[in-house]
Formats: structure tokens, sequence, C-alpha cells
């Protein structure tokens, strides 16, 4: 049994989209324009194409009657194509269709939706949407909208968010904080460590890995989808303490005494100031890394997630040089 609220239409201009650049078709309509299309093609609703027209696009297998539409993509987002309801559904969530009980905001006596949802807490409660164009190359532009009851589940399992498994998949990643490598060494691994000012401070992330530097990739399959994240650090920046801050695009390069006094070739720092007047007289060095994570999924889909910045802290103390003279 289907329960059906009153249709609420949408009328789009075309000079909505005339702004955009974007020249509408055709509207739809079941039938056929006053007008006969040329031997060898076909009416689609909005236009003839060719009958043998193999061009990029594949057969969907998704069919709108009313109004004609040939030939739709199966899915906008969360709203799926049913071939039954001739219509694209999306199930509500739970707070919305609590809103369509009898005691709901929608539901209540004298309600727009007034019992819609007789049979609550049987079945569920769709939105269900007719599509009237597609603005190039994939945007719909919706026609009539409602809301349904239906006693069983038409869709099934509910179809999978690639970007939502992309961010799963980036959660399990366990990406974490750069140990920071510094030359003088911080005062928390050598307590008498001690730096000049004027010198060069070499900075660099302790044997980089994939989970504190990148890259990283990974993949998940649900639902006959499978999605791949890749994540990388793009830069890391350096709050040195005194006022500084050091922007570098790679590692850095660890420190050998063999290599006597001299610049970082690609993460250094050199103080001008003493840290006496800091707590511990040192400077607490901070070492943020900033992510960027991009996912692709076996539909085609693509997207970039965000990444929280990931901070390590050390202190490193620093003094001045003296010059003592001997007469």
């Amino acid at each position: 049994m289907l329960k059906i609220v009153t249709t609420i239409v949408i009328f789009l201009t075309s000079s909505a989209f005339l702004l955009a650049g974007v020249a509408l078709p055709a509207a739809a309509s079941n039938q056929p324009p006053d007008f006969e299309c040329p031997d060898g093609h076909r009416w689609t609703g909005f236009g003839c194409e060719p009958e043998d027209d193999d061009t990029d696009r594949e057969r969907t297998g998704c069919d709108q009657a009313d109004p004609t539409v040939m030939n739709i993509p199966c899915r906008f987002g969360p709203f799926v194509w049913h071939q039954p309801h001739d219509s694209y559904l999306r199930a509500l969530t739970q707070q919305e269709a609590a809103e369509f009980r009898d005691d709901g905001i929608y539901g209540c006596s004298g309600c727009l939706y007034d019992g819609l949802w007789q049979d609550y807490p049987l079945g569920w409660i769709y939105e269900w949407r007719k599509i009237s164009g597609i603005i190039p190359p994939s945007d719909p532009v919706w026609g009539q909208v409602g809301f349904i009851w239906l006693a069983d589940d038409p869709l099934g399992p509910p179809p999978v968010d690639p970007a939502a498994l992309a961010q799963q998949i980036l959660d399990d990643m366990d990406l974490q904080p750069i140990e920071i490598g510094m030359a003088p060494a911080p005062i928390d691994q050598r307590p008498d460590s001690l730096g000049l000012v004027g010198a060069p401070v070499w900075l660099w992330a302790v044997d980089p890995s994939p989970q504190t530097w990148g890259p990283v990739e990974d993949s998940m399959s649900e639902g006959g989808i499978t999605v791949t994240v890749t994540a990388a650090v793009e830069e890391a920046s350096w709050d040195t303490g005194d006022g500084s801050i050091r922007t570098c695009t790679d590692p850095g390069t660890a420190y050998r005494e063999s290599l006597g006094v001299r610049e970082s070739p690609n993460c250094g720092h050199t103080y001008q100031q003493t840290s006496r007047q800091h707590p511990d007289q040192a400077f607490t060095v901070t070492a943020t890394t900033h992510w960027a994570a991009s996912w692709e999924a076996s539909t085609g889909e693509s997207g970039t997630l965000d990444v929280d910045p990931l901070t390590s802290t050390a202190r490193v103390r620093i003094g001045e040089r003296q010059l003592i003279e001997q007469e």
C-alpha cells in the first residue's frame, strides 16, 4: 500500500543557468515534439539523437518514463533510481523520519503531512524526486519532489558513499607526528646540550616513516566499490620559539659531526638571541606537519580529505659565545 503526499513542483527558468554560461536542454516531455526527428534519430525527451549514437555515453539502464528522460544516471549522491516508482528515492535519516510520526512536526494532526505515516513504526519514509534535466557534465535539475511511505525497503542496503569510506580509510591510517631531530641536541635527550647564538641549527624528522611523513596508501572495498586513499606530508612548519617559523618541504637532513659547522642544506635556523629568559633557559621548538590526502573510487569519483595538523615539541638551549683574552 502506498501513500503519496501532495506533489511539490519546482519550476526552473533558463535564466538561472545562463548566469553560469550553461544552455539548458528543451524541457522533457513524455510526448514527441511537434516536429519529427530525422531518419535514423530518436527522441530522448530533450531532443533528437542518432539511434546508433555510441559516443562516450554508456547505457546506464535507468530511464525515466514520466516525464521522459532517457539514459539517466542511476544515482545522484544519496538519491538512487528506483524503476518501479519511476523516480529517485532517498531514505530519510531517523531524525528526519521522526518528524513524520503522528507526534512529529509534519505528521501531527492538522500538520502538513498528517497521516502519511499511519502505520508507524512499520515501513519507512522516503523522499522521491523526478529529474527534468541535467546540466553538463552531471548536475541534476530536479522537477517534482515529495515524500512517500513504503512498507518494504525498495533500495536494499544503503548505497556506499565513497567519500565516507575514504574518511574511514584515512582514520585507520594512524598518522603520527614526527620525532624531532636537532643539532644541537634537544635538552630532553642531552641535558648538557648547548647551542650558540649565530651558529647554524639543523632541524629534521627522525627516521621518517609512512605514518609520520608518507606517502601512505590504503584501499577498502564495500558494496562493490573500492576506494583508495593516498596521504603524504606537504610541508612541515618549525616554530623555533624565538618568534621565527621555518617551513620545510622535506624531512630535513640528519646532522653528523663529520659535517662540521655549516648550515643545513634543506631545513635549519640560526638563533640571534639566547634562551636565557625562557622557561628552563630553553626555547620550545614545535614541529607541525601539514598533510594532503586524496581518494579515488572504482566508480570514477575522487576527492580530497582534510587532515588535522600533527605537532611535536622539543627544547633547545642557546647561549652566547664568550671570548676570554689572556695577557
